[in-house]
């Protein structure tokens, strides 16, 4: 059986560090990059079954990286997540319909939860 991928895009890469850890420890595999360029590289070169993104990612805006991805990959589950909530903003990403929406000081087992989840239940649109 094929390994599952989780790729994460986050500027901050303590945090990603932090989530690859516990990815590889439940047995996935997990990459980090911390540019949405090099995430739409990525996709395009290889199969990635879940990406988690964060809003903050530096070298382009995440809803333009959303749009990208989702046009490359339609079937990829793209969890996103931010260090911090507000209406606006959390109104903005359920626009872009995420598999799931991640606020990071809420810890990491929803998070988790929510990579199974999208690994157990690809999109099928």
């Amino acid at each position: 059986m094929e390994k599952k991928t989780v790729l994460i895009v986050d500027p901050d890469q303590n945090q990603a560090k932090k989530l690859y850890l516990i990815l590889r420890r439940d047995g996935l595999v997990a990459n980090i990059v911390d540019q949405a360029a090099d995430a739409i590289r990525s996709i395009y070169k290889e199969h990635i079954s879940v990406l988690v993104l964060d809003v903050e990612v530096k070298d382009m805006s995440w809803e333009i990286a959303v749009s990208i991805i989702k046009d490359l990959a339609p079937n990829l589950p793209i969890i996103i997540t931010a260090s911090h909530n507000t209406p606006e903003l959390e109104a903005r990403i359920l626009r872009q319909k995420p598999f799931y929406y991640h606020i990071k000081s809420f810890g990491t087992d929803e998070l988790l939860l929510a990579v199974q989840n999208a690994i157990e239940k690809p999109l099928a649109r």
